[in-house]
C-alpha cells in the first residue's frame, strides 16, 4: 500500500544479511525511543490521528534504524493494523511494558496519557543508565592503566634489564619467573590482545543473545558488589513499572504480572510471582511482599500506607524516588571505595615487579661478589 502510494515498483526482493556482532546495523536506541515518544504523545495530545502522528515520526525521528521502524508501523496501521500489533513486530526496540501499555492505552482510549507517562518512564531509565556508566569508567580507567603498566614493564622494562643477569649462573626463582614472564609477554603479544578481544567480543555476543543473557545476569546477580546493584536496578524498575501501570488504570492483579515482566532476574520473578499468587486470593500487597524479602522495611512502610488509603501509585512514585536516591548514594560510596582499592592493586602489582627487580639486581651483585 505504502510503495503503490509513493508510486514505486519492487525490481527485487533479497534477504537482510546483515545481521550479528560485525554486520554494522544500526540499533535503536533508549534514547531515540524516548525521543520519538515524547514527540508522539505531544502529537496525539495536540489532537492527531495515530496514523498521522506516525507517519511525522518517520521524518522527526533521530536515527535513520528507528525512521524505518516508524515506516514499517506506518505501513501497517494504514493497513488497519492496531498500534500494539505494529510494534510488536519490533521487540527489540520496544520492551514488554512499552507494549502492553500501548495495548491498554489502544482499548481504553488514552494513548496520549500512557504514552506522555511512558516517555517519562523511559527518561528515567535512561537516567539510571547513564549515572550506572558514569560511576563505573574511572574505575575501569584505572584497571586499563594498570594493565597498560604492566605490559610496559613486561614489554620494556625488564627486556632492557636482562643483560644485568646475563652473566649468573644461579638465578634466585622470582627472578627466573619475571624473565620467562617477560618473555612470555613479549612473544605473545598478539595472541594476548587477541585473546582479550575476542573475550570482549564473546561477553557482548553473550549479552546480546536472550538464552545467554539471563545465565549472565544469574551470575552477576551472585557476585558481592554487581549483585547487589543488580539487584537496586531490578527494585527501580519493578517499582516504576507498577507506578506506571496503577496510574494508567489497571488493577492490581495486573500491574503486578506486567511489572514482573520486566525484570530480569529469574529468582526475582519467582518471589514476586508468589506474592502476586497470595495478592490474588486476598492477602494485602504489602504483606506478600515483606514474605518475597524483594524491598526494605521503609518502603513496605509506603506501600502499606498507599494500599490502605487507596494511593498505591503515588506509594510506589515515592518508593521509586527513595530506590533510585538510594541507588545513587550506593553507587557513589562504591565508586569512593574501588578507586583507592584499584589504585591500591594497581600499586602492589607495579611495585611488587619492582620490588622483584631490584631484589633480583641485589641478589646477581651478591653472586658476582
Amino acid at each position: 500500500l505504502l510503495l503503490k502510494q509513493r508510486s514505486l515498483i519492487v525490481l527485487s526482493v533479497a534477504p537482510d544479511t546483515q545481521s550479528g556482532f560485525f554486520s554494522g546495523k544500526a540499533t535503536v536506541s533508549t534514547a531515540d525511543v524516548e525521543q520519538s515518544t515524547n514527540q508522539l504523545a505531544t502529537l496525539l495530545e495536540n489532537g492527531l490521528r495515530i496514523n498521522d502522528a506516525v507517519e511525522i515520526l518517520i521524518d522527526t525521528a533521530p536515527s535513520p534504524a528507528l525512521a524505518n521502524v516508524w515506516q514499517l508501523v506506518f505501513s501497517d496501521v494504514q493497513a488497519g493494523t492496531s498500534l500494539y500489533q505494529a510494534l510488536s513486530k519490533f521487540p527489540e526496540s520496544f520492551d514488554i511494558l512499552y507494549l502492553e501499555m500501548t495495548n491498554i492505552a489502544e482499548n481504553t482510549g488514552t494513548l496520549p496519557k500512557v504514552f506522555r507517562s511512558l516517555a517519562d518512564n523511559l527518561a528515567f531509565q535512561r537516567d539510571l543508565k547513564s549515572k550506572t556508566i558514569q560511576a563505573l569508567i574511572y574505575p575501569l580507567i584505572i584497571f586499563m592503566v594498570c594493565l597498560s603498566a604492566i605490559f610496559a614493564i613486561f614489554n620494556f622494562v625488564i627486556p632492557n634489564m636482562e643483560s644485568v643477569f646475563a652473566s649468573a649462573k644461579n638465578l634466585p626463582g622470582y627472578t627466573q619467573w619475571l624473565l620467562d614472564s617477560s618473555h612470555f609477554v613479549s612473544e605473545n603479544n598478539l595472541l594476548i590482545l587477541l585473546t582479550l578481544v575476542g573475550f570482549v567480543v564473546a561477553i557482548v555476543t553473550l549479552w546480546n543473545q536472550a538464552s545467554t543473557r539471563t545465565t549472565l545476569l544469574s551470575f552477576i546477580a551472585r557476585l558481592p558488589l554487581l549483585g547487589t546493584m543488580f539487584d537496586k536496578a531490578e527494585q527501580i524498575r519493578f517499582c516504576s513499572a507498577m507506578s506506571l501501570t496503577l496510574q494508567s488504570g489497571l488493577n492490581l492483579s495486573d500491574s503486578l504480572l506486567l511489572s514482573i515482566k520486566t525484570l530480569s532476574s529469574i529468582s526475582n520473578k519467582q518471589q514476586l510471582e508468589q506474592a502476586r499468587l497470595k495478592v490474588d486470593t486476598g492477602a494485602p500487597l504489602a504483606k506478600s511482599l515483606t514474605d518475597s524479602h524483594f524491598l526494605d522495611r521503609i518502603s513496605l512502610s509506603l506501600i502499606k500506607v498507599g494500599e490502605q488509603s487507596g494511593t498505591l501509585d503515588h506509594s510506589f512514585s515515592e518508593v521509586t524516588r527513595r530506590a533510585k536516591s538510594d541507588f545513587e548514594s550506593w553507587m557513589m560510596k562504591m565508586t569512593s571505595l574501588l578507586e583507592p582499592l584499584l589504585i591500591m592493586v594497581m600499586g602492589a602489582i607495579v611495585g611488587g615487579v619492582v620490588v622483584v627487580m631490584l631484589l633480583s639486581i641485589v641478589s646477581v651483585n651478591d653472586l658476582s661478589l
